[in-house]
C-alpha cells in the first residue's frame, strides 16, 4: 500500500505538472492573441485617421476635382472587419456585449462620412454650408482617437494579464518541482527503505533455511518464500545437468553407432572389391580356355564351349556390376564417355534378361529402335536397362508384354520401356525413385534401390528419367539422354 499511495503521488504531480503546462500555454496563447488584435485595430483607426484627413484636405483645395473616397471607405471595410472578428472571438456574453458596443463606433464613422460626403458635394467648401460640414468633419477624428484609447488599453490589459500569468506558472513550477524530489525521498523512507531491510533479512533467512541452519530471526513469509525458489532453483539446477549428461551419453552412443557403421560400410565395399578381383581371376582362365575350346574341329564341343564362353562372360559383367554398385554406393560414379548405340545397349539388356524374362513368362521385344548415338557409358547404360527388364519380369505377371521403343527427340534422345501389368497408382509415381521404396509383390512395382541407382545414372550422364501410368495400363519408364556432341559437363 506504501508502494501503491507513493506512486499515487507521483502521478498526481506528473499531472499536476502536465496541466500547468497545458494551461499556461493554452492561455499564453490566448492574452497573446487578443493583444495582437487589439494593436491590429489600433493600427486600422491610425489608418482609417490619415485616409480622412488626405480626403478632407482634398475637399479644401480650391479648384481641385471632387476628391475620390474608395480608400476611405477601403480602410473604413477593413477596420469593420477587424471589429467584426473580435466580436466573434469572444468567449463570454458580458465580453461579447463589451466588445459589441465597440463595434458600434465603425457604423458611426460611416454614417458620419456618407453624410459628410452628401453634404460637401451638395455645398462645396467656400459656401456657408459646405464651410459648416468641413467643420463637422473634425468628428471623425474624434471618434477614432477615443476608439484607438479604449483598444490601447485593452491592448495593455492583455501583457498585464501575460505577466501576471508568467509569474505565477514561474511559482507554480518551483513548487512541483521542490514537491517532486521531496516525494521520491518520502517514498524512499517510508516504502523503499522498509521494504529493503525486509528483503536483506529474507534473503538470509532463505539462505540458512536451504543450509539446514536455524532461521535468524524466525520465519519470515517473504523468507520462505525466496527458500522455496531457491529450492525449486536448485531442483532445476540438477535436472538440467543429469540432462546434459543424459544427452552427452545419448550423443556418444550415436557418434559410436555411426563409426561402426562406417567401418562396416567400408568392410563391405572391401569385400566386394576383393570377391571381385578373387573371381575375376578363374574367370580370365575359363575365358581363355573356352576361346582355345571353340577352335576345336569337333563342332559339338565348339558349341559347348561358345556356351561356356558365353555363360562366362554374363558372369564377368554381372561381378562388374557388383563393383560398380559398391563404388556408387560409396558416393564414387566412375564414367567411361564414348559414342554408345543406344539400340546395341537396348538389346545387349534384352539378351542379359532373357533367361529371367523366360523364366517369368514375359516377352520383350524392341520396336523398330532408330540408330541413336548417345554420349555416355555403355556398361552402366545396359545395366539401367537390363534392371527395368527384370523389373518388369519380376511384377508384370505371367503372359505380360514389354516393348522399348526410342526416338529422337530435338538434341536428345528418347528411350520408352513399358509393360502391361498390373502397373502402379499414379499419386505413387513420385516416390517411385525414393531409396528403399519396394511394392507388394506383383500388385506394384518393388524398386529396392533400383530405380533410385537407375536415376543417379541417368542424371549423372546429362538426363533424365522419369515413370508414366498409361491410360492403357501398366507402367513405363522414360529415359532421355544427350546425342553424342550435344552433351553438357555434369558433375
Amino acid at each position: 500500500m506504501r508502494l501503491v499511495f507513493g506512486a499515487l503521488a507521483l502521478a498526481a504531480l506528473a499531472v499536476a505538472a502536465a496541466g500547468l503546462a497545458v494551461y499556461g500555454l493554452s492561455r499564453t496563447q490566448a492574452l497573446a492573441a487578443e493583444a495582437l488584435a487589439a494593436q491590429r485595430r489600433i493600427e486600422a483607426y491610425g489608418v482609417l485617421s490619415s485616409r480622412m484627413n488626405e480626403w478632407m484636405l482634398g475637399w479644401l483645395v480650391p479648384a481641385a476635382p471632387t476628391p475620390d473616397s474608395t480608400r476611405l471607405r477601403e480602410a473604413l471595410a477593413a477596420l469593420e472587419a477587424l471589429v467584426a472578428e473580435d466580436v466573434a472571438a469572444a468567449r463570454t456574453e458580458a465580453d461579447t456585449e463589451i466588445r459589441a458596443r465597440a463595434a458600434v463606433t465603425p457604423a458611426r464613422l460611416r454614417a458620419l462620412i456618407d453624410r459628410l460626403e452628401t453634404a460637401m458635394i451638395a455645398a462645396p467648401p467656400g459656401t456657408p454650408a459646405g464651410d459648416a460640414a468641413a467643420y463637422n468633419a473634425v468628428q471623425v477624428p474624434a471618434l477614432a482617437a477615443a476608439q484607438t484609447s479604449q483598444e490601447m488599453r485593452r491592448r495593455d490589459e492583455a501583457m498585464a494579464d501575460m505577466d501576471t500569468l508568467r509569474r505565477r506558472l514561474r511559482r507554480a513550477a518551483l513548487a512541483v518541482g521542490i514537491a517532486a524530489p521531496l516525494a521520491l525521498l518520502g517514498l524512499w523512507l517510508w516504502a523503499f527503505r522498509p521494504l529493503f531491510r525486509r528483503l536483506t533479512s529474507a534473503t538470509a533467512a532463505a539462505e540458512a533455511l536451504a543450509a539446514g541452519a536455524p532461521v535468524p530471526g524466525g520465519h519470515d513469509e517473504l523468507g520462505l518464500l525466496l527458500a522455496r525458489v531457491r529450492l525449486v532453483a536448485a531442483r532445476v539446477a540438477r535436472d538440467r545437468a543429469r540432462l546434459n549428461a543424459t544427452v552427452a551419453e545419448r550423443t556418444a552412443a550415436l557418434s559410436h553407432a555411426n563409426a561402426r557403421l562406417a567401418r562396416v560400410d567400408a568392410e563391405r565395399r572391401r569385400f566386394f572389391a576383393d570377391v571381385g578381383h578373387e573371381l575375376r581371376t578363374p574367370l580370365t582362365v575359363i575365358l581363355g580356355e573356352a576361346e582355345l575350346g571353340a577352335r576345336h574341329p569337333d563342332p559339338d564341343l565348339q558349341a559347348s564351349f561358345a556356351t561356356i564362353r558365353g555363360r562366362a562372360m554374363r558372369l564377368f559383367r554381372r561381378i562388374e556390376d557388383l563393383l560398380r554398385i559398391a563404388r556408387s554406393e560409396s558416393g564414387q560414379l566412375e564414367l567411361e564417355r564414348a559414342a554408345v548405340d543406344l539400340a546395341a545397349v537396348a538389346e545387349a539388356a534384352l539378351a542379359d534378361a532373357a533367361p529371367v524374362l523366360a523364366r517369368a513368362g514375359v516377352v520383350a521385344r524392341a520396336e523398330s529402335l532408330p540408330a541413336l548415338a548417345v554420349s555416355g557409358d555403355a556398361e552402366w547404360l545396359r545395366q539401367v536397362l537390363g534392371g527395368f527388364l527384370e523389373n518388369a519380369a519380376k511384377y508384370a505377371g505371367r503372359g505380360a508384354t514389354v516393348t522399348i521403343s526410342g526416338r529422337a527427340d530435338g538434341d536428345r534422345a528418347a528411350l520408352r520401356i513399358a509393360d502391361d501389368g498390373p502397373g502402379m497408382p499414379p499419386a505413387q509415381l513420385a516416390e517411385a525413385f525414393d531409396r528403399f521404396v519396394r511394392g507388394d509383390g506383383a500388385s506394384g512395382p518393388g524398386f529396392g534401390v533400383g530405380l533410385a541407382l537407375a536415376r543417379w545414372v541417368i542424371e549423372a550422364h546429362g538426363g533424365d528419367l522419369r515413370a508414366e501410368a498409361p491410360a492403357s495400363g501398366g507402367l513405363a519408364l522414360v529415359l532421355t539422354l544427350p546425342l553424342a556432341g550435344t552433351e553438357t559437363e555434369t558433375g
